[in-house]
């Protein structure tokens, strides 16, 4: 689905006030958010207008086993590709709220999608944020894997 994507990944916590100069500085093309309605998550979109991205919303409701384990998994990804799909090198800052259980077990998968073994889709995750690494929980990492064979 992703093998012949190349994405700039960041990763983080909700994006704010605080971090609107690190993120400008990034020069991202795209955010993505996996927070839910009731989580405030439309209120990203406007953040992601004063940093020049396109908002990429995809909305999981929470980093809990059971709610993950109803995420569309393959629909948000092909939502996501869409998205980035014409973008020649795209800068994707990715977060839920603290910025590790969503985010760690989506990024993970997505990893994995883009042809990473799962060895080297935890490294890369490390990479990128090692507190989402050292967070995200082997559980969501195994269910990410199941999730992934059924695609």
């Amino acid at each position: 689905m992703f093998e012949d994507q190349k994405i700039d990944l960041f990763l983080g916590p909700r994006p704010g006030k605080k971090s609107l100069k690190r993120l400008q500085d990034l020069n991202l093309t795209h955010c993505c958010t996996l927070l839910s309605k009731r989580e405030g998550a439309p209120l990203i979109g406007k953040f992601c207008k004063k940093i020049g991205c396109e908002w990429v919303w995809l909305p999981i409701e929470g980093g809990k086993l059971e709610l993950l384990s109803q995420v569309d998994l393959a629909g948000q990804m092909q939502t996501l590709l869409q998205k980035i799909k014409d973008e020649p090198n795209p800068q994707v800052y990715f977060h839920c709220s603290a910025g590790i259980h969503r985010t760690g077990f989506f990024v993970y998968s997505l990893l994995r999608l883009m042809g990473h073994t799962p060895k080297k889709a935890q490294s890369k995750l490390a990479q990128l944020r090692q507190v989402t690494a050292n967070q995200v929980g082997q559980e969501r990492l195994e269910l990410a894997e199941k999730m992934i064979a059924q695609l």
